[in-house]
């Protein structure tokens, strides 16, 4: 097992007492697979990580917003290595600086081993992990690191724990702190959050019990007092979290689409973009969020019916405010928006039974490979709309649409969002002597939208020659 030698190599090049705490501990009682490390050490922990890592032919970091922690990462093995010194005079004063029972446990190393035999546990975290529940180890907890309320909320996420009713009543009353918290570490554990397959559960939990996530995206707050017209039984927000909450059902599912569908979305929503997050994980938020523009967008019209016409613009510029709260990547902001923008998209070509192939190209090519996300998000959409308005009503004729839409990109237009291996803009120029650069782009449009109607294979020289005689 790879934690018993990195222990063995800890307590190899140090002679001072160390400690396995926290994480680890936890999911070993857990039977839950180790991914992080956190050792204490009674004496200098970064002098530690520097020889731990060397010894390792590794390099290490220092985490700048815990000082004196210090980490060393095994990115092939998927593993972390933080190294502390103990805080204050002894292990157990160490554990009374943490933040919940089952993370203030540790176990001492001795002659390079742990013994979980003879676990440290002042605060009875073993109790908790047994109860199932996370409770602080003082009411200060949230007030020291306002943080710990999101972390509270990612651990049951995560474990599939409950709080206590003292712990609930501790975050109610210090929800308002969360706003001292930086947008970063923020976006961290809200993005955690929504990589488990229950988020729609959790930021239900966190709006309506814990009085937290009006503080994060005090947007939401409005969203709760309009939405309810013809089409809508429920506010905005209400619609938004089921709409979430659909697309969970759909993605988790074992039989939902066909084999060849689901493996196309497994693969799809598992793609990874920068800082760590998932497709999925910004799918789901696109989801939550899809109607945030409904209250800026309401209007009343003549017969006094109620309208939200232009709100997927009114809400693109708010979806890009918090994309740049969250501090996400330029890639994802443009994502986020685009997919909030544009969500009506598939849900017209229902409306207006429209799937002849110009439409499905002109919706193939303005998302690309967001395509899969853009038909995901406007089928849970409308599934969501239909279950609250009537609950029986049989939704297979939305997800053949769906699965229409879906089909046609993997099979006809996926090929050809990169067709350089084929044919390219230098290839081009060079066979036809053109002098204009900028009409390449248009002459390779013309080609892609050739094959996707079949006039044309993919095929250099019949491309080509239909360059020659049908665009020149």
């Amino acid at each position: 097992m790879l934690t018993n030698e990195l222990i063995k190599e800890v307590s190899r090049i140090t002679d001072k007492d160390i400690y396995l705490t926290g994480g680890a501990v936890r999911d070993y009682f857990l039977k839950r697979k180790i991914q992080d490390l956190d050792i204490v050490v009674n004496g200098d922990s970064v002098n530690l990580a520097k020889k731990f890592a060397d010894a390792n032919g590794k390099s290490f970091i220092s985490l700048g917003q815990e000082i004196g922690v210090t980490r060393v990462e095994f990115k092939e093995e998927n593993l972390t290595v933080d190294f502390s010194t103990i805080r204050g005079g002894d292990i157990y004063e160490d554990l009374s600086h943490r933040d919940f029972t089952i993370n203030s446990i540790a176990v001492k190393v001795v002659d390079g081993k742990l013994d979980f035999s003879n676990v440290i546990d002042p605060f009875r975290g073993l109790e908790d992990i047994e109860k199932r529940l996370i409770k602080e180890i003082r009411k200060n907890v949230f007030k020291e690191d306002p943080l710990r309320m999101l972390r509270a909320v990612r651990f049951m996420s995560e474990l599939g724990f409950d709080i206590t009713e003292k712990t609930n009543e501790l975050i109610n009353k210090n929800s308002h702190r969360i706003k001292e918290v930086s947008g970063e570490r923020i976006s961290r554990e809200i993005f955690k959050i929504l990589g488990y397959k229950r988020a729609h559960y959790y930021f239900n939990l966190m709006d309506k019990y814990l009085n937290i996530l009006n503080k994060i995206f005090p947007e939401i707050e409005p969203m709760k007092e309009v939405g309810k017209c013809k089409y809508y039984v429920v506010d905005s927000w209400t619609h938004s979290l089921y709409t979430m909450r659909v697309i969970e059902n759909i993605i988790y599912a074992d039989g939902y689409f066909e084999d060849h569908l689901r493996r196309a979305y497994e693969n799809h929503t598992a793609q990874m973009y920068s800082n760590g997050h998932a497709r999925i994980q910004l799918i789901k938020l696109a989801a939550l969020f899809h109607d945030i523009g409904k209250p800026g967008a309401r209007w009343v019209d003549e017969t006094g019916r109620v309208r939200f016409r232009g709100h997927e613009i009114v809400g693109e510029e708010i979806m890009a405010d918090i994309s740049d709260r969250l501090k996400l990547s330029k890639k994802e902001k443009i994502f986020l928006c685009k997919m909030v923008k544009e969500h009506m998209w598939t849900l017209n070509l229902y409306k207006t039974n429209d799937v002849s192939g110009r439409s499905l190209y002109d919706l193939f090519k303005n998302f690309g490979e967001d395509t899969l996300d853009i038909v995901l998000i406007g089928l849970a959409d409308i599934i969501s709309t239909r279950q609250l308005l009537n609950p029986n009503e049989e939704m297979g004729m939305y997800k053949v649409h769906a699965e229409y839409l879906a089909n046609n990109y993997l099979t006809r237009f996926k090929q050809l969002e990169d067709i350089s291996e084929v044919i390219n803009g230098n290839d081009i120029l060079e066979r036809f002597n053109l002098e204009d650069k900028r009409i390449v782009g248009e002459i390779l449009d013309s080609v892609k939208r050739a094959i996707f109607f079949g006039k044309i294979p993919l095929e250099k020289d019949r491309i080509l020659s239909y360059i020659e005689n049908h665009l020149l």
